[in-house]
């Protein structure tokens, strides 16, 4: 298989983890991913990522409106086959954000989410599409105590029915993982500041769930250009002195390094 490495590097042995993390100047690409698909592209996490991949990819937006920035975009919705279709034709990978969330619709809305996921996911098959890195939440863990570290075993329990559309979403990417060969990686993310500059990380993390904009887009870029990967979960938020979220599993499986870092005493009760 052709990979090209970015810089040089070792490996070093974490303690408590299944196998060696790779230090983070050991960054393995796969060179065949070139132009990339952002669905929700006008929205928070896809205008950062537009901003923050395109010098460096081909990019396109999909979205429900215009996408600024993009210099090249699909504007439609996830709910039309045919505009997922138009939308990953030629697509070498996809990064999918999209979210309907309608106050006060939870079940139609949840239906919504798995239907506008499978149209994107069959699009991208019958396209040739050989990567998704799919946005989840930690949500879909439900409640746990804070004295507990999450990690990708943690079992899922969603409370609502918009975590359950991310269960759902997850489970799909493995059947099409399994069945078609795409590689999927499913980012569960955290607390994204809608008011961060784009592609940026100017907007400080306070807290474990935190997630900056710069890191945002460096997950996002390895979810879809590590090699060899069939299917992961990995968690999209920042580092932290307070080791809520377990980061050893991304740094492994896909080689994302947050440079980012919340400084804060570990606290109790439930979150």
């Amino acid at each position: 298989m052709n990979w090209r490495m970015i810089w040089l590097g070792g490996l070093v042995l974490a303690a408590g983890c299944r196998g060696p993390v790779p230090e983070p100047r050991t960054l393995p690409v796969d060179p065949s991913i070139r132009r990339i698909l952002i669905t929700g592209s006008a929205g928070t996490v896809g205008a950062t990522l537009v901003a923050g991949l395109q010098q460096r990819y081909e990019v396109r937006g999909f979205d429900i409106r215009p996408t600024t920035g993009a210099g090249d975009s699909v504007v439609g919705s996830i709910l039309n086959f045919d505009d997922c279709l138009r939308a990953t034709e030629g697509m070498d990978a996809v990064i999918h954000l999209v979210n309907i969330r309608r106050r006060g619709a939870d079940w139609e809305d949840c239906k919504d989410n798995m239907i506008g996921t499978h149209n994107v996911f069959e699009a991208a098959r019958q396209n040739g599409v050989r990567r998704i890195a799919y946005s989840s939440e930690t949500g879909v863990m439900g409640p746990q105590p804070l004295t507990v570290q999450r990690t990708v075993h943690t079992r899922t329990r969603p409370s609502g029915y918009y975590p359950l559309s991310k269960v759902f979403a997850e489970k799909l990417g493995y059947l099409y993982s399994r069945q078609h060969g795409i590689g999927f990686v499913s980012v569960r993310i955290g607390r994204i500041d809608p008011n961060g500059e784009a592609g940026s990380g100017s907007v400080e993390p306070l807290h474990p769930y935190d997630f900056s904009h710069a890191d945002a887009v460096r997950v996002f870029e390895r979810a879809v250009v590590h090699p060899g990967v069939e299917y992961e979960i990995v968690f999209g938020v920042s580092d932290s002195t307070w080791e809520l979220i377990d980061l050893d599993h991304g740094r492994r499986v896909i080689n994302y390094f947050p440079q980012d870092k919340s400084v804060i005493e570990p606290q109790s009760g439930d979150m």
